[in-house]
């Protein structure tokens, strides 16, 4: 029976071990890999996760963008996570890739790219209320960067 549990407690560990996923963010205390500013604001993280389980975090979708360009080989990198942290969900992570980005003076993010991630299209518009601002989907928004 001991042998047993400690089969299972290896299997569980080995197939943990495999599940690619974002990591939680240490506010206050993690560093942005693109500007190495700490990452502060719940609403605007975002993160890579590479096909090897590699975890690059960021304090901005613009500075996860900015990082991508400099990194082609990563940005065309199809296996490789790509999540942002949605303004109107601070914290959670969900695919940038199917997200809706407003960039608008109304957003004050942390590397004044005024720059939000929403669940949709319809979102990014609702907060935008009619302001100036353009919405981007991920594709759009690496072509507007510098």
């Amino acid at each position: 029976m001991k042998k047993i549990c400690i089969l299972l407690t290896i299997a569980g560990l080995l197939f943990s071990a495999c599940s690619r996923g974002p990591e939680a963010i240490q506010y206050g205390k993690d560093a942005c890999w693109h500007c190495k500013m700490t990452i502060m604001d719940k609403r605007f993280a975002a993160e890579i996760v590479t096909a090897k389980g590699k975890v690059y975090k960021f304090d901005s979708a613009e500075c996860m963008a900015g990082y991508l360009k400099e990194n082609p080989g990563l940005a065309t990198d199809k296996q490789a996570l790509l999540f942002v942290s949605y303004y109107q969900a601070p914290g959670s992570f969900n695919d940038a890739r199917k997200s809706a980005f407003l960039e608008a003076p109304t957003v004050s993010s942390p590397m004044g790219g005024n720059l939000a991630a929403f669940g949709s299209e319809n979102l990014a518009k609702r907060f935008q209320n009619g302001a100036a601002g353009t919405i981007y989907n991920w594709n759009e928004l690496l072509k507007s960067r510098p």
